[in-house]
């Protein structure tokens, strides 16, 4: 009897193996942004967590309108990341200047 528990648990550890590899959510990479509009990368990457106007989404993401933040701090937030949120360095060069020009105009 004790054989076929061993069996039948190793059985359905190699399903369970199976089903996750097969079902898996494959971790998918970010496209390099290095031009576009500044709202619509926000609208796009940051609005989900900081609110459509910057207002923050309770404990996701900290409100940002009115804060004016110096651009090179919220570039460097952006790039590497702080506390919750995680770092974007797909976002470069004109892209990440134009979503820091516009946190600072979300008024």
């Amino acid at each position: 009897m004790g054989k076929w528990v061993v069996v039948s648990f190793l059985v359905l550890g190699g399903a369970f193996v199976v089903f996750l590899l097969i079902f898996q959510n494959p971790r998918q990479e970010k496209t390099l942004l290095t031009t576009g509009d500044g709202a619509a990368i926000y609208r796009q990457t940051c609005a989900v967590c900081h609110g459509a106007r910057g207002e923050g989404k309770g404990g996701l993401g900290n409100p940002l309108r009115g804060r004016k933040l110096p651009a090179v701090y919220v570039k460097e937030v952006i790039t590497r990341g702080k506390n919750k949120m995680p770092a974007l360095p797909h976002i470069q060069g004109d892209a990440l200047e134009n979503v820091a020009r516009y946190v600072n105009r979300l008024p």
